[in-house]
């Protein structure tokens, strides 16, 4: 009888009966309203406004009713406005931004998936405005909604590494564009293009102002190509190693002069450099080389350290040679080492 009643547009006497019968509401009274809200949008006698008004005024927030699928058939009936009007009373978010894709509402969607606040739902649209808008329109869009924005970003770090490029030539964020050119450089297996692209990553960093990060892959150029001729004149892998790793190399290998020209070369402070050539002596255990080297100059890190690292490679016979030039407030701890 009710779906009788409801094809008829008898809705008051259809919904008394479901009260009398006492049906559950969203089997009975809801579905009758859903019906009678399809209905409605399609009589053109009345403006958007006022029908998607008197809708809500009659439905509320009725349980089981779906404003999208009313807004569905308010499109499918031709009235665009009236559906997108009837969407804002959707509360799921997740019901009224495929609609508004098919209606060709893109932005409206993209503002919509933003404030429901699910991600997945923001991937959604913003992957249909990509396929939908040519690629300077997609990129102003995005300008404008930040969050979708990061979110884009994000999934081109794993997905679109050019497209992330792109992104960051369109905002000029130099520093950004620096840093995707330094990863990009490690993808390259031939050292010109790694070479290459830290040089647009050096250029980049200029016009981000940042001079530290300049400089330090101006630097990293210097080395890499340093490093390729060290490879191929010694025949031993020198690419990839950090500049303090080359230096100890090196002098592991006994190729001291070498060792001195990156040392000048990179102005790698006097401590360090004597730090690492110690290390690379004692390890190498050119016991020579190393008292040669302690009278070279005046140490600039004392004395007691060629007592510990001789101490450390089981030689106290060396390690008294340095005893006596340790400085007077560190004698008595040389002394107890060498026993």
């Amino acid at each position: 009888v009710l779906p009788r009643l409801v094809l008829r547009r008898l809705y008051p006497l259809a919904i008394r009966i479901c009260e009398y019968l006492r049906l559950p509401e969203i089997q009975g009274v809801s579905r009758i309203l859903a019906h009678w809200a399809c209905y409605k949008v399609q009589q053109k006698d009345k403006s958007d406004e006022e029908v998607a008004h008197a809708i809500n005024q009659k439905l509320g927030d009725t349980p089981g009713i779906s404003y999208s699928e009313i807004a569905a058939r308010a499109y499918d009936c031709g009235r665009t406005e009236l559906a997108i009007k009837l969407l804002e009373y959707e509360p799921r978010s997740g019901e009224q931004v495929p609609l508004l894709l098919k209606m060709k509402r893109s932005k409206l969607a993209l503002s919509k998936a933003i404030e429901s606040g699910d991600t997945d739902l923001v991937y959604t649209v913003v992957l249909h405005l990509k396929n939908e808008l040519n690629r300077g329109t997609f990129f102003m869009t995005l300008q404008n909604q930040p969050v979708a924005l990061s979110l884009y970003r994000q999934f081109c770090k794993h997905q679109e590494r050019e497209t992330l490029k792109d992104l960051y030539n369109q905002d000029d964020n130099h520093q950004e564009l620096g840093n995707f050119h330094v990863h990009a450089s490690y993808a390259e297996k031939r050292i010109e293009g790694r070479v290459a692209a830290l040089q647009s990553a050096q250029d980049a960093y200029y016009k981000a102002k940042n001079e530290f990060a300049a400089k330090a892959t101006e630097e990293q150029v210097k080395l890499l190509r340093l490093q390729r001729h060290l490879q191929e004149e010694l025949d031993k892998p020198y690419v990839d190693l950090s500049l303090h790793d080359t230096v100890s190399t090196l002098i592991l290998d006994g190729h001291h002069k070498r060792a001195e020209q990156l040392y000048r070369d990179f102005k790698i402070p006097d401590k360090r450099y004597w730090w690492l050539k110690l290390s690379a002596l004692a390890t190498r255990g050119d016991w020579e080389e190393m008292e040669k080297f302690s009278k070279s100059k005046k140490s600039p890190i004392g004395y007691l350290p060629f007592v510990e690292i001789s101490v450390k490679h089981h030689n106290r016979y060396e390690a008294k040679k340095y005893a006596a030039r340790v400085a007077p407030e560190q004698r008595v701890k040389a002394l107890l080492l060498v026993g």
